[in-house]
């Protein structure tokens, strides 16, 4: 089923032989026989969630591996998929948490060298950008490559990241300064436009006399448009940050690759 791509069938066939053999263990096999058994229908549904992109099943699924009492050989295959399918959760803090993991437990240091990428990426995705450029030395020479680390991350001397407090504070002060701080001219162009234009109509109608039209239509107008321009300057900020981010990871990940012999 898992070469003919009918994954959820495979899914449920493995967890199936997991939950008999949980609650029917063959009395003929060993405790340790069985604990492997089950940690390869385990791997074996999890390959299958992440054939199918369902990465935060195949993350959880990882969590149910027995490592008790197991070699650094059992281990390195089982501890290695909680590391790559917490990161392609997206979850970079568990990955890089996991990672740790593997090297305390899997005594050899000689097989920590799989997990170098992805605690390299992972830092790069919570921008701890220079706890991933002092790995860099390491990763070449495990990897036999030349990556200029300085290079790599000099990006980091300045990440160009917008302060979403400061962009709410300029709007707070300055009706379209937050957009245009966070990177967005015609949109803080447009609301400072929209501001002065529905105050302006405020005032104008109570001067003349139109309190009701002025007050509820002008100044209930200005209002909406002011607020809602605090809050998306510190959207626009928000999304400058995770756009550079990704434009930073891009950039480490494709440098990291490229070099892989």
């Amino acid at each position: 089923m898992f070469r003919l791509r009918q994954y959820d069938e495979a899914m449920l066939g493995y967890e199936q032989a997991f939950f008999e053999l949980s609650e029917w263990p063959d009395s003929t096999l060993s405790n340790k026989q069985i604990q492997d058994m089950k940690n390869a229908f385990l791997l074996k549904k999890l390959y299958c969630q992440k054939a199918a992109q369902k990465f935060t099943m195949a993350l959880q699924t990882s969590q149910r591996f027995d490592f008790s009492n197991l070699e650094d050989q059992e281990q390195i295959p089982l501890r290695y998929e909680t590391v790559v399918c917490s990161f392609l959760a997206g979850l970079y803090d568990d990955c890089f948490n996991n990672v740790q993991q593997f090297k305390h437990f899997v005594k050899d240091s000689t097989q920590h060298t799989p997990t170098l990428l992805w605690e390299i990426l992972s830092l790069t995705q919570l921008a701890r950008y220079d706890e991933a450029k002092a790995l860099i030395p390491t990763y070449n020479q495990a990897f036999h490559t030349q990556i200029n680390a300085e290079e790599l991350f000099a990006f980091a001397q300045k990440t160009r990241f917008r302060s979403i407090r400061k962009a709410e504070a300029l709007a707070t002060f300055v009706p379209g300064a937050g957009m245009i701080y966070a990177g967005n001219t015609t949109q803080g162009i447009v609301s400072l436009v929209l501001q002065l234009g529905t105050l302006g109509y405020g005032a104008y109608s109570i001067i003349n006399g139109y309190y009701f039209t002025g007050i509820f239509t002008g100044l209930g107008l200005f209002q909406a448009f002011y607020f809602g321009g605090v809050r998306r300057s510190a959207y626009l900020a928000e999304q400058k940050n995770m756009n550079l981010k990704n434009q930073y990871y891009q950039q480490v990940k494709k440098g990291l690759l490229a070099n892989r012999k």
